[in-house]
C-alpha cells in the first residue's frame, strides 16, 4: 500500500479544501480491501483520493524521487 506521500507534509497538515475545492491524495496498492480503507480514511479526513491501481504502477507514478507526481498539489473542483 502506498499513499500520504507525495505531498509535503505542511500541506498535508492544511485545509483539503483549496481553490473552490478538495485537494487530491493518490494511493496505490495490491489488496482490494486495504485501498478501500484507505480510501474511506482520505474521503473522512475531506481530501479527494485518486487510486493509481497496483504498486507497480501507482507506486511507480508516486515514487519520490523519480515519478512524475510527488508534489503535484492537484484541486478537484466541482
Amino acid at each position: 500500500m502506498k499513499a500520504f506521500n507525495h505531498l509535503r507534509a505542511e500541506v498535508l497538515a492544511g485545509d483539503p479544501k483549496a481553490d473552490g475545492g478538495q485537494r487530491v491524495l493518490f494511493y496505490s496498492g495490491n489488496d482490494n480491501a486495504a485501498k478501500a480503507k484507505v480510501a474511506a480514511l482520505i474521503d473522512q479526513i475531506g481530501f479527494v483520493g485518486i487510486d493509481l491501481g497496483s504498486l507497480a504502477v501507482g507506486g511507480t507514478l508516486a515514487q519520490f524521487p523519480g515519478g512524475p507526481l510527488p508534489n503535484q498539489n492537484l484541486v478537484k473542483v466541482g
